[in-house]
């Protein structure tokens, strides 16, 4: 069963409480009152009845001890002397006879009164009680007085006195206290709906302000009423109210950093709770993961890693601060991974509250160092044999080889070709130092392409007949359109991919330079041979700075193994694309990609 309403609201229980309080108070004082009142009226009757009765049974005593009395005489005496009204009386002789009474009915007169109080009165016992008259319907006092004279029994003064005059006064006198007692409560529910709303008004206020502030609204204020505790109290939750704006606001200034941040990061960042369950991931995580936000969130934080063992092997890896180097299989391609996390302890309860992981792709990182090391290791190499081969001519030449001029000779020539093999090595690599830096200056003018790669087929002319290698020409019967190069980098980079294919060929064979339109933006040029090809294992890395893929002969045959790289970096650099397609033993073809000059382009 639900309560009513009103019961529910402090306004209303403080009135109800107030009329309780003061119903009970005035029911207390008012049963007091009435009781006293009633008490005092009750004994104040009794005692002027008993006045009477006495007053009565002593003058009525003498001539009850006569034996002729005239009925006059003692009629005149009972009126005279009784006072009281809406009383009867009676006077009977000492064996029950009614002498004289003041009743209108006189028929009683000479007849026995047979009441019980009659005849205990007659045996000398006083006797008196309240009665209930059927025929008046009023509360009556009887009293029966025996008269005395010593220990003989005279008569008896028999009184009946109606009590409705005492009862009808207390009736008055309850109505009035009842009539007081409504208003009362009038004035006091009046009196307690202000005071209650002098309470409740400022508490709604506030209730209304803090439902507000709980739907996120901060811009409201209490209205106060009055400088009482409640208008302080009011005081207290409009600061607080601003003061808890500020914080939020703070906060989400610091969400919105901390987001950003995030955002932002080139590392990942993955954040889990004391169960190590994921509850934040930005972005660089997810790319580094392959994973998204919903598939890992609230997921556990080893599984997502993939970090092997059991619950508790796995805990101990995270009982303190550290890193992690992992191999993981990321949409399927291997990566390495370099997890450096954080433990949030809880100092209060002693133990963990979560863990901040700091992803890192560390693959190309540690590619980079790969190649760096291979690259030192190269150089050093490279410079290592030139360099022994000048120590061990100049130590024979210094120990008496001099002395034979031919053989001097022979020696020099031997020097100065290793010295020019040095200087072609330190020239590429200052080369490729100075595209890796951005450091490169371009003269970028429209070159024709047909008349470059004839110059270019002619300067290698001499060398093809030597070595029985054809080298033919091919383009397209409409004229290709002019490129946006620079003419001794582009000879620089088709003299290095004729040479190889000229150094990697058979005699008997034939290298096929081709040049063709791609679309409306590009040249392509394909050199291709028919020598030894390259395995597919090394296509990867055939434009890796000092890979040979024939160690041996290229060295022999005088390369530095920068040729390629240095070829790559031009094209590039013109903001074009090259690409190596091999077969092993068949042969490979290479093919590079310029721009069309558009200027040239648009006035043609």
């Amino acid at each position: 069963m639900k309560r009513i309403r009103f019961f529910q609201t402090v306004q209303w229980k403080i009135v109800i409480l107030y009329l309780l309080l003061i119903l009970i108070a005035m029911q207390v004082i008012g049963a007091y009152f009435i009781r006293s009142a009633e008490s005092y009226y009750l004994n104040n009757f009794n005692e002027t009845l008993n006045t009477q009765a006495n007053l009565l049974a002593v003058n009525v005593e003498k001539y009850l001890e006569e034996e002729m009395v005239p009925r006059e005489d003692i009629d005149n005496l009972i009126h005279n002397l009784f006072a009281l009204r809406n009383a009867d009386v009676q006077l009977l002789d000492q064996n029950g006879i009614v002498l004289t009474t003041t009743e209108e009915n006189k028929a009683f007169i000479g007849q026995k009164n047979t009441r019980a109080e009659v005849n205990m009165a007659l045996l000398g016992t006083r006797n008196e009680s309240i009665q209930y008259n059927p025929e008046t319907r009023q509360r009556v006092k009887v009293l029966a007085l025996p008269i005395k004279k010593g220990t003989k029994i005279l008569g008896v003064l028999y009184m009946v006195a109606s009590m409705e005059e005492v009862y009808h006064t207390m009736r008055q006198i309850n109505g009035i206290f009842a009539t007081g007692t409504g208003i009362a409560l009038l004035l006091t529910a009046a009196l307690g709906i202000v005071l209650a709303r002098t309470i409740t008004t400022p508490v709604k206020e506030i209730t209304r302000q803090a439902t507000a502030m709980a739907n996120g609204d901060f811009n409201r204020q209490v209205r106060i009423y009055s400088e009482d505790e409640i208008g302080q109290l009011g005081e207290t939750f409009n600061l607080l109210t601003r003061r808890l704006k500020q914080a939020l606001s703070q906060t989400e200034a610091e969400k919105e950093k901390l987001s950003s941040i995030l955002a932002n990061m080139s590392d990942g960042v993955i954040a889990a709770d004391g169960d190590r369950n994921i509850i934040l991931v930005n972005k660089p995580a997810q790319r580094i993961l392959g994973v998204s936000y919903k598939t890992v969130l609230g997921k556990n934080l080893y599984e997502v890693l993939s970090i092997p063992g059991d619950s508790d092997e796995r805990d101990s890896l995270f009982e303190e601060n550290g890193s992690l180097l992992m191999d993981m299989n990321v949409e399927g391609e291997e990566r390495l991974i370099r997890f450096s996390f954080t433990v949030l302890k809880n100092r209060a309860e002693q133990k963990h509250a979560g863990i901040i992981a700091v992803l890192q792709d560390v693959t190309e990182q540690k590619a980079l160092e790969r190649e760096r090391q291979e690259f030192v290791a190269n150089v050093s190499h490279e410079l290592r044999t030139p360099l022994t081969t000048l120590k061990s001519y100049l130590e024979a030449l210094e120990e008496g080889v001099v002395d034979d001029p031919e053989l001097s000779r022979r020696f020099l020539r031997v020097l100065l070709n290793e010295t020019d093999r040095m200087t072609r090595l330190v020239t590429d690599l200052l080369q490729l130092s100075r595209y890796d830096a951005g450091q490169y200056n371009f003269d970028f003018q429209p070159v024709n392409v047909p008349e470059l790669l004839q110059d270019v087929v002619e300067r290698f002319a001499l060398q093809s007949r030597q070595e029985n290698i054809e080298l033919q020409l091919d383009f397209p019967a409409h004229d290709l359109p002019p490129v946006k190069a620079d003419r001794d980098n582009i000879i620089q980079v088709l003299d290095n991919l004729i040479s190889n294919a000229m150094k990697y060929s058979n005699e008997n064979t034939k290298v096929m330079i081709q040049a063709c339109e791609v679309g409306e933006k590009y040249v392509r040029i394909d050199i291709m041979d028919e020598g030894m090809g390259i395995r597919k294992r090394d296509l990867t890395r055939i434009f890796e700075r000092f890979y040979r893929v024939d160690k041996a002969r290229s060295r022999s045959m005088g390369g530095t193994g920068l040729g390629l790289s240095i070829a790559r970096q031009i094209v590039l650099a013109h903001g074009g694309t090259i690409e190596i397609d091999s077969e092993w033993q068949k042969g490979t073809r290479v093919s590079f990609t310029l721009p069309v000059y558009e200027e040239m382009k648009n006035e043609s």
